[in-house]
Order: C-alpha cells, then sequence, then structure tokens
C-alpha cells in the first residue's frame, strides 16, 4: 500500500506531499491541472526512465519519494532479502528518487542507493499502472499464462512447486546427458589421446621450483669460461700483491714509538690472516671449476623438454600439473561415460514422464480457468459497454517443457461482430484495455498480486452508466487492493471513499498545482463541476449531492 508521496520541484509540482488512504482513492482536476504529473512520478517511482525536462525550471533537481507500507507482502519482501535491502521492523519501504541537471538520477530504497534495474524488480510487487498507453500486463502475449494463472492461484501452486522442482532436475539431467552424448563422440580416440598426455607429463618428472634452478644453471654453465678467466685474474692479483704485507713491516718497526700501533697491528693481522684464508680459498673454487659441454646440453635439453610441455599443457610448471589432474578426471569419466548414460538416461525419462503427468494437471487446470474466464469477462465486460465482444483464451501445447509447463497460452479478442478473433494487442485501444484489465481483475480477486492498482483516465471514451459500473467495481477491488484513479468522470468521482483535487494556480508570474483531500461540501462542488463545467448551478450542485448520496448507498 501507497502511504504517502513527496514531490519536490518536478514539473508542475513545487513541494507536495500527498497522504494516500486505503481503498479507493481518486484524483480529478482540471486538464493541464498535473494529473498526469501525478502518474509520472509513480511512475518514476517504479523505475521508469526520467527526463531533465521534468525538472521543475529554476531548480537544479527534482526529488520523488514514496512510502509503502508492504507487511504481507512476502514476496517482495525475499527480494529485499536477496538485495540486501534491510527493512524496518514497522514494513515501511521508502524509495526515492532524484532526478539531476546533467539527466542522470540518485536511487534509494531504504537510504540504500541501487540502480535502476533494482527499482524495476522491486516495483513489479508494488504497483500496477493501467492507463491509455501502458498495458504490459495484457499486451505482451508472454504475460498472459501469469495473468490466466492469477486466477486458480490456489489449485496451481503446490503443482506449480512440485513441477519447477522436477523441470530443474530434468534441466540438469539434459545438460549432463549432453555432455557426455558430446565426450563419446571419438571416445577411443579420446582415451588414447588422453592416456598419451598423462604418460608424456609423468615421465618427464616435472619438480617444483624445477625451472628457476635450471635457469640458473644454465647461465652459469653458459659463462663458465669467461667465470675462470676472471677467477685466474684475481688469483694472480692476490699472489702479486703485498701492499699489505709492507704495510706490516713498516708499522712494526715503529711500534716501540707509539703504543697506540699495538691495536691496529693486531686488526691489521687478523686481516692478513683472513686474506690468506680467501686467497686459498678462491684458488681451490679456481681448480675444481670445469667446463662440462656435457651438462650444459643435458641441462639445455631438461629446459626444452619442460617448455615443450608448457606449450602443450600450461604456462607453468604448477599448470602443467593442472592440466595431468585435470586429464586423469576426464580419462575416468570416459571409462564410466556408457554406464554413465544408461543411468541418467534411464533417470531422465523417469523424470520426464513425472514431468509430462504435472504440466497435464496444470494444463487441465488451465483450461478449466479459462472456460470461467472467457464466460465471465463477457458479462464484466458488458457492464462496461463492451458490447458484441467475443473473448477466447486459447492453449496450445508447446513441443517442450518450458519453466511455466507445457501449455503457450494468448487472449484473442473480437470487438466488432462479424471481426475475426484476433492477438488483444493487435485489436482493442489503450481504454478498452484498462476497461479489460479492471474486468479482469474483478474477477480475479487476486490478493496476493501488487497491493497497489493505479487506473489512469479509464473513463476514456464513457460516460454515464458505464463510467458508474468502472466506478462500482473498481470500489470492489479496492476491498482487497488499494486503488488510485485519475478521472474525468464525476460517476466514478462520486463512488470514490477519498477524493483529492489537483489544482493550478498563478501566484508572482509563478505556476504550481496543489493537491488537496475534499471533505463532503468540496467534493460535492468537484462533482458538480465535472457534472456541468465551470459554471456551477444548483441543479449542479443538488445533482452532485444525489449522485454521492446515491452510489454511497448502492455499494
Amino acid at each position: 500500500m501507497l502511504i504517502s508521496l513527496n514531490i519536490s520541484n518536478f514539473a508542475v509540482f513545487e513541494n507536495e506531499t500527498i497522504s494516500f488512504e486505503n481503498g479507493f482513492n481518486v484524483f480529478t482536476g482540471e486538464t493541464g491541472s498535473g494529473k498526469s504529473v501525478l502518474i509520472d512520478a509513480i511512475s518514476l517511482i517504479l523505475g521508469e526512465r526520467a527526463s531533465k525536462d521534468l525538472i521543475r525550471k529554476g531548480s537544479k533537481s527534482a526529488l520523488i519519494e514514496a512510502i509503502f507500507d508492504i507487511s504481507g507482502n512476502r514476496n517482495l519482501s525475499n527480494l529485499l532479502n536477496d538485495s540486501n535491502i534491510e527493512i524496518s521492523q514497522e514494513d515501511f519501504l521508502i524509495i526515492s528518487r532524484e532526478l539531476l541537471e546533467n539527466g542522470k538520477s540518485i536511487n534509494k530504497i531504504n537510504g540504500r542507493t541501487v540502480p535502476l534495474v533494482t527499482l524495476k524488480d522491486v516495483g513489479k510487487y508494488l504497483v500496477d499502472i493501467y492507463g491509455q498507453f501502458g498495458h504490459e500486463s495484457l499486451f505482451k502475449k508472454e504475460n498472459h499464462i501469469i495473468l490466466l494463472d492469477s486466477l486458480v492461484k490456489k489449485e496451481l501452486s503446490p503443482l506449480i512447486v512440485e513441477y519447477s522442482s522436477l523441470f530443474s532436475r530434468y534441466s540438469a539431467l539434459c545438460r549432463e546427458t549432453d555432455i557426455i552424448r558430446d565426450k563419446l563422440v571419438n571416445k577411443d580416440s579420446k582415451i588414447e589421446q588422453l592416456s598419451f598426455e598423462i604418460s608424456e607429463i609423468d615421465e618427464a618428472n616435472l619438480k617444483e621450483f624445477e625451472e628457476d634452478e635450471l635457469l640458473r644453471e644454465i647461465k652459469k654453465l653458459s659463462n663458465i669460461q669467461e667465470i675462470k678467466n676472471s677467477l685466474y685474474e684475481a688469483n694472480r692479483i692476490m699472489d702479486s700483491s703485498g701492499g699489505l704485507n709492507n704495510v706490516y713491516s713498516i708499522l712494526n718497526r715503529v711500534k716501540s714509538y707509539d703504543h697506540n700501533l699495538e691495536s691496529l697491528l693486531s686488526r691489521l693481522d687478523l686481516f692478513l690472516e683472513e686474506i690468506q684464508f680467501f686467497a686459498h680459498d678462491l684458488r681451490s673454487y679456481t681448480e675444481k671449476l670445469d667446463v662440462d659441454e656435457g651438462r650444459l646440453i643435458s641441462v639445455e635439453e631438461r629446459m626444452s623438454l619442460i617448455n615443450r610441455l608448457k606449450r602443450k599443457y600450461g604456462y607453468s610448471i604448477e599448470k602443467i600439473a593442472e592440466y595431468r589432474n585435470s586429464s586423469i578426471e576426464e580419462l575416468e569419466l570416459l571409462k564410466q561415460a556408457e554406464s554413465r548414460l544408461r543411468t541418467l538416461t534411464k533417470e531422465k525419462d523417469d523424470v520426464n514422464k513425472s514431468l509430462s503427468k504435472c504440466a497435464d494437471y496444470m494444463s487441465n487446470i488451465r483450461k478449466q480457468a479459462a472456460a470461467r474466464l472467457e464466460r465471465e469477462i463477457l458479462k464484466e465486460l458488458g457492464d462496461l459497454n463492451m458490447k458484441n465482444i467475443r473473448f477466447k483464451v486459447r492453449i496450445e501445447k508447446k513441443g517442450s517443457f518450458s519453466s511455466d509447463g507445457m501449455d503457450q497460452v494468448e487472449f484473442l479478442i473480437s470487438t466488432n461482430v462479424g471481426s475475426d478473433l484476433n492477438s488483444v494487442q493487435k485489436v482493442v485501444s489503450g481504454g478498452e484495455a484498462s476497461r479489460i484489465m479492471l474486468a479482469f481483475k474483478k474477477i480475479s480477486g487476486d490478493e496476493e498480486s501488487s497491493q497497489t492498482m493505479v487506473f489512469d483516465e479509464i473513463d476514456a471514451g464513457i460516460s454515464g452508466r458505464t463510467a458508474q459500473m468502472s466506478g462500482i467495481k473498481m470500489n470492489f477491488i479496492s476491498t482487497k487492493h488499494q486503488v488510485i484513479c485519475v478521472t474525468h468522470s464525476p460517476q466514478i468521482a462520486s463512488i470514490s471513499q477519498n477524493h483529492f483535487l489537483i489544482e493550478k494556480h498563478v501566484e508572482n508570474s509563478k505556476t504550481f498545482s496543489t493537491v488537496k483531500k475534499l471533505d463532503l461540501e468540496k467534493r460535492i462542488m468537484e462533482v458538480a463541476r465535472l457534472l456541468s463545467g465551470m459554471k456551477i448551478t444548483d441543479k449542479s450542485l443538488n445533482n452532485a449531492r444525489e449522485l454521492i448520496e446515491s452510489n454511497s448507498a448502492a455499494i
């Protein structure tokens, strides 16, 4: 249920807050007062595309905020939980949409910024809008099965749960059998190839970090002659250098004159000893270092093998190991594939039978619902002055299972005597579509769909008794759903439980509109205006009062 709507700097509205009531809410007003803007504001909250042109002149942004009571709306609660959107303890949902000058918008649900697609998903559970140009539920063929199912939701629900579970399992079995059949194509050659690849990797006996060690060794062996030459040069310098020994002799000669030289000589003595050890080790290492061409060839061949395996199976030793493990699994699957396929085929056949049986039950229930809809909608549409109507629900069997069964549902209609039945979206006008949906909702009495229904100028092309019947049907629907209706009809306005007037004002060269809920006397005045036009007479006032009182008594 929509509790309130705040509109700031949006088209003709400066700053208006509308507090809605449960039941049947009607909005009236002169042409151009802003009735269509009100519907635009609600549509934007539901995720419709926004235009910066709707920002009020002189303002940098426009803000629309709606508060909904979603208590009892389980499907919406599940969606919000899945989207990690917190719900208040009072089950209030606050949606805001700020339109910016650059054409972008900031969308929030309970204070959390969300993308436009989330608004659309959430909006489907909050409000249905039926107007001159918005009839997605009726004009999209794929929605017809959803509308039909809503007539028998209680009977269908347990079957749909069972069918969905079976369909999910059946789809998984189909995917797995297709995969195995693909594997069985050229099975023997695949087994031979995998066996060869696994054997090739195993024979290589690759070690972790081996590649780095080999690269270091190749670098050393490839430069061994340069290393030896450098070592010979270093040894020659060490052997010919007597500089430090000369330093020691000089200092030793004068140490008796300065006792501080004793400590320096001690340090130099240690240093000379270390130099001797270093020279010995350097000579030993040089003598052991040999040019081993055979070892270099062996290491390079090993590295070449690793690179070849990397090109075939992965860009690293780790990836080659992963490929080996997956190949072993694939090989085992291939060896067991025929046995596994027989098991899956039998299970798939069993699930197919259960699925077909469940789909047939669903189809029978839909056919009963279709027969009921075909009977009852003619009466409802007759009340709404749609005479000589023929309406048929065509149910055809699909060639395969789908997520909602095996039925393909389409609504067909003929609006004129002698005309052939045709698709609803090809035949009916926007006004007729609104009345068809009104009739459908009257029949369905669906309490679990969107809690708020908005009818935008459903009275287009009708008046008198037809308009009155439209109002009576909307009032009936409002016992289970909140209904909001924008109308020019005095008959519909007189039936409403809550009547709002949208008025345009001009002050200080500025035009703006306001929304006020009418008390009984002002409501009589507004119905009188709708009856007689701009000039309200005593007669029109009496007619308005009588219309309101008679409709109140009738409903």
